[in-house]
Order: C-alpha cells, then sequence, then structure tokens
C-alpha cells in the first residue's frame, strides 16, 4: 500500500485532452493505440494458455464488478472487461496548477467538456514541457502519474497489464470509484463528483474485502487507512491555515515566507513523529516530496469533505448501496454538497427533537 492510490483514477476531465487542435492528434494517437491492442476478458478466459496469474486478475476484477452492480447498486457497463499490455507502470501523467499565493488553480478549457483544473498526457515530456511553461508564469505545478482515468461510460475503460500487481482492495477501490462516477455525475461539480467517488470506492473496497478476501489483507488495510486519515487530516490543517493567510496577509514576501515555513513545518512534524503519528509506512516518504498549492488543490479536491459524506453516511444508518441510491437523488442539484449538508442538518436535528 502505497501513496500512489491516491491518484488511482481521474474523471473525464482527462479524456478532454482528445480535443485541443495538436494536443488532440498526439494523444489521439496513444489513445488509439491503446483501444485498439485492448482484448476482450471473456475470450482471453477461454485461452488454454492464458498465464495463471492474469486469469486470477480477470477473475478477481470480475468478481469486483458483479459485487459493484450487486452490492452497492452502481451501473453495470462494460468497463473494465478488455485489457491492455503496457511497458509501464501507469497509464498517464496528469499536470495540476496553481496560483503562487492562493489555491485558485489553473484551468484548461475544451469544446464541449468545459474547462478542468487539469491535464493529461500519454508521454511525461510533454507534461513537463507544459509544467515548465505554466512555472515560468509564476504558477505552482504538480504532475501525478495515474493509473487510469474515467470517460464516464462514453467509452468502455480497459483495464491496464500493470493493474495485475495491485492487490485487492487497490483495485477494488480504483474499479468502483470510476463506476461511481458513471453511475452519479453531477455537471460543473467537480469536487462533489470526485469526493463522491472516493468516498464509494474506499468504503466499497473495503466491504469487498472483508467479504471476500481470506489472505489476511482485511487488518492490514484498516492500519492503511488509519494513516491514510491521520495524512488527511494534516493535510487539511495545513490547507486551511495557509489559505487563512492568502486571505488575510496583504505583504507578499511576507506570506512567501509564511508559505515556506508552514510547509517545512508540516514535513518537519511528519518526519520527526512518524512513528507516533502512523502505524505503517505508507507515508514515509512524504518530507522528500513537493508540496506546494498545485499539490494541496488537487488533493483538497478528493478529499476536503470526506468525512461530510462519512457522518452522512453513519447518521443516516445508510448501507452503502443505500447512500449511493441517496447520491443518484442529488444529481440536478445546483450545489449537491450543499444538499447533503442540509441533510445531515435535518437528521442531527430531528434526532435531538426524539431526545426532547
Amino acid at each position: 500500500m502505497h501513496l500512489k492510490i491516491f491518484f488511482r483514477i481521474i474523471t473525464i476531465s482527462s479524456i478532454a485532452l482528445l480535443f485541443n487542435g495538436c494536443y488532440l492528434i498526439k494523444q489521439g494517437v496513444y489513445l488509439f493505440r491503446y483501444t485498439s491492442s485492448a482484448k476482450s476478458t471473456r475470450r482471453m478466459l477461454r485461452d488454454e494458455k492464458l498465464p495463471p496469474k492474469t486469469r486470477e486478475f480477470i477473475d478477481l476484477v470480475n468478481r469486483i464488478r458483479k459485487f459493484a452492480v450487486d452490492s452497492i447498486g452502481l451501473v453495470e457497463n462494460r468497463s473494465y472487461s478488455r485489457y491492455v499490455r503496457v511497458d509501464k507502470g501507469y497509464i498517464v501523467d496528469v499536470l495540476t496548477a496553481a496560483e503562487e499565493l492562493s489555491f485558485v488553480q489553473y484551468k484548461w478549457c475544451f469544446p464541449l467538456f468545459g474547462c478542468f483544473p487539469n491535464k493529461g498526457f500519454f508521454v511525461r515530456k510533454d507534461a513537463e514541457a507544459e509544467a515548465a511553461k505554466l512555472s515560468d508564469k509564476g504558477y505552482d505545478v504538480i504532475i501525478d502519474e495515474v493509473d487510469a482515468f474515467s470517460t464516464l461510460g462514453i467509452l468502455t475503460d480497459p483495464l491496464y497489464s500493470f493493474m495485475e500487481e495491485f492487490s485487492s482492495y487497490e483495485l477494488a477501490a480504483l474499479i468502483i470509484h470510476e463506476l461511481t462516477h458513471a453511475t452519479v455525475f453531477v455537471k460543473n461539480q467537480l469536487q462533489f463528483n470526485e469526493e463522491l467517488a472516493t468516498y464509494v470506492g474506499n468504503a466499497g473496497a473495503l466491504q469487498f474485502i472483508r467479504e471476500y478476501d481470506t489472505t489476511g489483507l482485511y487488518n492490514r488495510v484498516l492500519l492503511y487507512l488509519d494513516d491514510r486519515d491521520t495524512y488527511l487530516n494534516l493535510l487539511r490543517e495545513l490547507y486551511r491555515n495557509l489559505g487563512v493567510v492568502y486571505a488575510t496577509e496583504k505583504d507578499t514576501s511576507k506570506v512567501r515566507q509564511l508559505k515556506k515555513e508552514m510547509i517545512e513545518s508540516f514535513k518537519q512534524n511528519i518526519a520527526v513523529n512518524y512513528d507516533t503519528l502512523f502505524k505503517t509506512r505508507s507515508y514515509k516518504g512524504i518530507p522528500d516530496i513537493t508540496i506546494n498549492n498545485a499539490h494541496l488543490a488537487i488533493r483538497m479536491t478528493y478529499s476536503l469533505d470526506l468525512n461530510l459524506l462519512d457522518e452522512l453516511r453513519v447518521q443516516s444508518g445508510y448501507t452503502i448501496k443505500q447512500f449511493v441510491g441517496y447520491a443518484k437523488t442529488l444529481k440536478k442539484a445546483k450545489d449537491p454538497k450543499r444538499e447533503m449538508k442540509n441533510q445531515l442538518d435535518r437528521i442531527i436535528n430531528s434526532k435531538k427533537d426524539t431526545k426532547l
């Protein structure tokens, strides 16, 4: 289990990479290459020469897909029913940028799809070239290696050969995350969409391995999830404290200094107190990574209000499947997160009234 799991998958914002001039042509060639080489997993299973490891992998994927539909209530589509062999350990590099002294993200706009705070590249050097241009303009930039991207069912999202190395939890979290996007997607609500898919993906994957995994992985995942919550709480605190500085301090040189000091303090706290804070080695490398506004902004897109979703599900007494059913009712909401907050308040107030 490692930090990369945080960015297993991105949504349609990166399929928009196919709609922008020369960018379209180059990225489209790579996508076509992967798509044209995809093999049906059903046919692969009929091949007696199929390596046992790959056969077990496809069988596991099929069990996860069935679980996602039957036990979580997600849409049934053909995603992850095709297999592509690739020669690297991830599929796309995704660039994110944000202003140096705020969390306002740079956005790329594409015909038909709108504007998005990230841009995907199949070739690393292309991402680095665009990152350099934005850095020269004063933006904080970050490039993340991403294992898959969702097209919301528009295309049949494939399996990639490197996924055979995933644990059953990591694989289930990725597939359930993607199918959540294909089940519930609210236009112009990127953060809600990502937080919902992240929450359902994590909770659904945990339920899957609790019911089906017999290797002892469940207890190890619980330790990892405890550490993830610890890390996200620390990251949220840094994000909010920096946000206060950006909003209140007018001296830009002082803001830069405070930003540098606060990020360094965050890293030092983890380095010095690691064994007190964490139970696994999953976040041991944090003091060595680049943390800037782009890093913080994109990670908060996926995780800022995960606690809201968890509290709402707990207070409602919902199973994951019931929670997904509730989320489906928010498809046309102008502000689905506000609706969730209001629903949580109503439930809590109702319980108070009942006690009185």
